[in-house]
C-alpha cells in the first residue's frame, strides 16, 4: 500500500493553519467591531444625556431670567402675572433637545414651577399648625420638629434632642437651626418617609408613572391620577425671605431712615402723612408695618407724638402702596417669606390656627372673585367681615408676592428620547437671584 507524499501532508497542515488564522482574525474583527459599535452607542448615549442635561439646565436659566426681569419690572395690578410669565418660558426646543417645566396639582398639570410660598414654611410653623397637618402629626413628632429647629438643647415635653440621636445605632446630631430641605424632616425622631413624601417619592412635584400605578411599583399609591405629596405637599423648607424690592421694582423704603421725600414719591401720601409715618417708625416702640393696618391713622399720629397733626386717614391705595413699597428696618434674610394669599391651596387656610373657618371661607370667596388676585394686603380692609385686627393678623402671615420657587426642569434628547431631570430651589428675594439647591436625576 502506497503512503501519501509527505509534501501533501505538509500542505494540508498549512491549510488548516491558514483557516485557523482566518477564523481567529474574523473572530477578532467581530469582537473589535462589536466593541466599537458598543463604544459608539455608549458615546451616542453619553452625548444624548449631555444634551438632555443642558436642555434641562436651560429651563432653569430661562426661569431665572424671567424672574429677574419681573422683579425689576413687576405688574403691580395682577397678582398672577409672574406665574403667567413663567408658563411662557416653561417649554422650549433647542438644537437636538427640548425642556419642559410643569407641576402636578390635583388631576391637572400646570406649566411652570412650584410656588414655595404657597406652602407653610416648616421653619416658622407653630406646634398648633404642625398638629393640624395631614396625615396628622403626633405630639412627639411636632415637638421633635421644633427641637430640631431651635438653637438650644432643651427637650420639649415629648420631643428629642442630642441625647436621643446620639443613642441611635448610627448616631448623628440635630441641626438646631432652620431646616435646609424638606427631606431633612425624615431625620427627625418619629417621622416616617411615607408621611413626608406621600406618593411624591422623588419630591419633584410631578405625578410620575410609578407614582400612579397602584402596587405595581414603589411607592405605594392609589392610582387615582392625583399626586398625594404627604407633608411635602403643604410644608416647605425653601429659604426664600421677604423681598427687598417693592411692587415698583425698586428697593423698599426703610421708614426708619427718615426719607420722607422718597416715601411721598413711592406711595403718594401727603407731606403731613409722611411726617407722621416717619415719626412713628422712629419713635414708636417695636413699630411694625402691620400697625398701619391695625391702627387708625389718628392713633398712629398719637403714638408718633404728632397729636396736633391734622392728616387724613390713609386711603386703601395709599396704605397698599405703603405696605408694598416700605419696610421698618432692614429685612432679616434669615426670616422665611410669608405665604402667598393669592396662590396657596384652600386647605392651607385650615392649617393656620389664627384663622377661623368664617374668615377662611371669606378669603377663599373673595379671592375667587378677583381674576387678578389681591394686589396688596390693604385690600382686605375692603372685605365685609374683616376687621382691622384680623387684617393685621393676616398681614403678618400672608403676602401677595412669591419669592421662592421649586423648579423641576425635564430635558429630553430628541433623537434618543433620553431624559434628565434637574430640580432647583430658587430665591428671588434679592438680585441677582440665588439658586439655593440644585440636583440632577
Amino acid at each position: 500500500m502506497k503512503q501519501a507524499p509527505r509534501s501533501h501532508a505538509r500542505r494540508g497542515f498549512a491549510m488548516l493553519v491558514v483557516l485557523g488564522v482566518i477564523m481567529i482574525t474574523a473572530f477578532v474583527l467581530v469582537v473589535v467591531q462589536t466593541s466599537a459599535l458598543g463604544q459608539a452607542a455608549s458615546g451616542r448615549e453619553s452625548l444624548a444625556r449631555v444634551r438632555a442635561y443642558w436642555a434641562a439646565r436651560a429651563g432653569i436659566e430661562s426661569t431665572i431670567a424671567r424672574l429677574e426681569y419681573d422683579t425689576q419690572n413687576p405688574n403691580q395690578t395682577d397678582g398672577y402675572a409672574v406665574f403667567t410669565d413663567l408658563s411662557e418660558v416653561s417649554q422650549d426646543t433647542l438644537q437636538g433637545a427640548q425642556y419642559s417645566i410643569f407641576t402636578s396639582a390635583g388631576k391637572s398639570v400646570f406649566d411652570g414651577p412650584t410656588d414655595s410660598n404657597a406652602k407653610i414654611n416648616i421653619n416658622t410653623a407653630t406646634r398648633d399648625q404642625l398638629l393640624l397637618i395631614e396625615p396628622f402629626m403626633t405630639e412627639d413628632v411636632a415637638d421633635s420638629v421644633l427641637d430640631w429647629i431651635d438653637s438650644d438643647d432643651d427637650v420639649r415635653e415629648v420631643g428629642a434632642e442630642l441625647g436621643y440621636y446620639q443613642s441611635m445605632t448610627y448616631a448623628y446630631k440635630p441641626r438646631n437651626a432652620p431646616m435646609q430641605s424638606i427631606q431633612e424632616l425624615e431625620l427627625v425622631a418619629g417621622t416616617d418617609p411615607l408621611d413626608v413624601r406621600g406618593e411624591d417619592w422623588n419630591l419633584n412635584g410631578i405625578l410620575d408613572d410609578n407614582e400612579n400605578d397602584g402596587d405595581v411599583s414603589w411607592p405605594p399609591d392609589n392610582a387615582d391620577g392625583v399626586l398625594d405629596a404627604g407633608w411635602s405637599g403643604v410644608l416647605t423648607a425653601a429659604t426664600s425671605s421677604a423681598s427687598m424690592y417693592g411692587a415698583s421694582g425698586d428697593l423698599r423704603v426703610d421708614l426708619s431712615s427718615g426719607d420722607s421725600a422718597t416715601l411721598i414719591s413711592r406711595t403718594q401720601v401727603s407731606a403731613a402723612q409722611a411726617d407722621i409715618i416717619v415719626a412713628y417708625a422712629a419713635n414708636a416702640p417695636e413699630a411694625k408695618m402691620s400697625d398701619f393696618i391695625r391702627l387708625r391713622f389718628s392713633q398712629i399720629a398719637q403714638a408718633a407724638g404728632q397729636n396736633n397733626a391734622q392728616a387724613p386717614e390713609l386711603t386703601v391705595e395709599q396704605l397698599g402702596a405703603l405696605l408694598n413699597e416700605c419696610t421698618i428696618g432692614v429685612p432679616d434674610p434669615a426670616t422665611p417669606g410669608k405665604i402667598n394669599i393669592n396662590t396657596c391651596d384652600q386647605k392651607i387656610f385650615e392649617y393656620i390656627p389664627q384663622i377661623n373657618s368664617t374668615v377662611a371661607d371669606t378669603l377663599i370667596t373673595e379671592r375667587a372673585a378677583k381674576s387678578t388676585g389681591f394686589a396688596s394686603m390693604a385690600e382686605l380692609l375692603e372685605i365685609q367681615g374683616i376687621s382691622r385686627t384680623t387684617a393685621a393678623t393676616l398681614y403678618d402671615l400672608f403676602d401677595v408676592v412669591t419669592t421662592g420657587f421649586e423648579v423641576t426642569s425635564r430635558g429630553k434628547d430628541v433623537n434618543t428620547g433620553i431624559e434628565v431631570e434637574i430640580s432647583a430651589t430658587i430665591d428671588r428675594s434679592s438680585l441677582p437671584i440665588v439658586i439655593k439647591e440644585l440636583y440632577a436625576r
